[in-house]
């Protein structure tokens, strides 16, 4: 800190000696002298060094500054600034009056909010003073010698929802009392016929003199009212559904803020805060729940003015069932389907393909006499005996919902060596009985053709003998046959 051992408004003629204390050893400190008699800021001397700086104790320096300002006539602040890379920026500021001319009433707070508005919280709309019907608001005055007393108080006026005039500035009287605090003066938002919202005010007192001191600037929120909350959110969802819930907020003005508090609450009496990542943005949340059950989302939203709305709604999320599938080698198996495996092969069945929307436990049930529980995949080595053999799939979600399927499967007996080789006698006696129809095939007799019989000797009867024309040699030959 940088402290003036004198008050603001002092009066000097020709130089001024100014002392005071620091916390620092203003090493590099340099001083200016500001005139503010007129609407613009001007420098008129300015410095590289202080007259003098002494060390008091540890952690405390003494200073003097004497500068000559012969013919200076000015309302004029003295600013002492420290530029040190070692230490945090300093600036202290000491209002003076100088000479015996151009001289008026100034506002304690006018230069600093002049030279860095953001420098009072007045200044600021995220601070403004909040008026529900009325409110006093002080401010030191400093006030120039043989001025006399404040004749009147105005103000521009102007709603500012962002910080900036949307509307011409309306110059109104204010009501107002002097006293060793300062200037005090109401602002009466009924007299004034304010509506709810965020206005501007630009102070301004005027002396005896008729001279004017600088704009004091102030930002004032008119609310009299609790803000409308109203929740847009589906009433019921199944697990793990995506689940949007919107806030509509509305305290009837331009450029109000909130603060708004969620709350989840579970039928079971359990709260809590929604995550960071199920924030979308201050006024919607993307939950997803896991659990089923009814779900109350309450919200709480306080405006700037300390006004408090609730709003609640109920949200019922439903569990979905799962569902139980059996696959061999990939292929899903129908309920109650039938399948043979072989058992010198390896094989298994997989409950992988169950399906739901949150994780399951598998229960298998062979035979209605023993079971599997906690594995998704049922191997060959389970099941080593022949024979068919009844196998059921039973699947949980956490909710204790339960959906089953079942299948038969048959193991088929190993072949024994009887058996082999009676099966190789039956092959034999097949391959016989083909061979002798194949033989029996090739043996026989081609179709018979008669042969065509002559005469077996010329003789003269036979062309006039009538017995010769009558003979028949096929009765011939057969005759003696029998």
């Amino acid at each position: 800190m940088i402290d003036f051992d004198v008050e603001n408004g002092e009066h000097f003629v020709d130089d001024f000696n100014l002392t005071g204390t620091a916390s620092i050893p203003l090493r590099n400190a340099s001083w200016s002298v500001v005139n503010i008699s007129g609407m613009t800021p001007t420098t008129l001397l300015s410095g590289p060094f202080l007259t003098s700086v002494q060390p008091v104790e540890e952690g405390l320096f003494a200073w003097t500054l004497a500068v000559d300002v012969p013919e200076v006539d000015c309302t004029c602040y003295v600013e002492i600034k420290v530029d040190d890379v070692s230490v945090a920026p300093m600036v202290s500021r000491l209002i003076v009056y100088l000479g015996d001319d151009h001289h008026r009433p100034v506002f304690q707070d006018e230069v600093d909010a002049s030279v860095d508005p953001m420098s009072t919280s007045s200044a600021s709309s995220e601070h403004a003073i909040i008026v529900s019907n009325e409110v006093n608001l002080t401010f030191g005055l400093i006030q120039a010698p043989a001025s006399g007393e404040i004749i009147s108080v105005a103000a521009l006026v102007c709603p500012a929802p962002n910080g900036v005039c949307t509307d011409t500035p309306a110059n109104v009287a204010l009501p107002f009392t002097t006293g060793a605090a300062g200037l005090t003066i109401t602002v009466s938002a009924l007299a004034l016929e304010l509506e709810q919202g965020i206005w501007q005010f630009d102070f301004r007192a005027k002396d005896a003199l008729l001279r004017t001191t600088g704009s004091m600037h102030a930002v004032i929120l008119h609310d009299t009212q609790s803000p409308t909350v109203s929740l847009n959110v589906k009433s019921t969802v199944d697990e793990r559904e995506p689940l949007h819930v919107y806030a509509t907020v509305d305290d009837g003005y331009l450029g109000a803020v909130y603060s708004m508090t969620w709350i989840l609450e579970h039928e079971s009496g359990e709260r809590r805060a929604p995550l960071a990542s199920e924030f979308v943005s201050d006024d919607h949340l993307l939950l997803n729940l896991t659990e089923q059950g009814v779900y109350a989302v309450h919200l709480t939203v306080r405006d700037r003015a300390g006004y408090l709305t609730q709003s609640t709604e109920n949200i019922t999320v439903l569990n979905i069932r799962p569902t139980a599938r059996i696959s061999l080698d990939g292929l899903v198996v129908e309920d109650m389907g039938y399948l043979t495996v072989g058992t010198q092969t390896d094989w298994e069945l997989n409950a992988s393909q169950s399906f739901d929307n949150e994780n399951v436990d598998y229960l298998w049930v062979i035979n209605d006499d023993r079971s599997v529980r906690g594995t998704s995949v049922l191997e060959s080595d389970q099941l080593p005996d022949p024979g068919v053999h009844r196998i059921e799939l039973i699947v949980f979600d956490n909710d204790g919902a339960t959906h089953s399927t079942v299948v038969e499967l048959e193991v088929l007996a190993e072949p024994t060596e009887d058996g082999q080789q009676a099966s190789l006698v039956v092959v034999l006696l097949v391959v016989l009985a083909l061979a002798s129809v194949v033989a029996l095939r090739a043996k026989r007799p081609s179709a018979i053709e008669l042969p065509k019989w002559t005469p077996s000797g010329s003789h003269p009867e036979d062309r006039t003998s009538p017995q010769g024309r009558l003979f028949d040699a096929t009765v011939e030959e057969d005759e003696p046959r029998g």
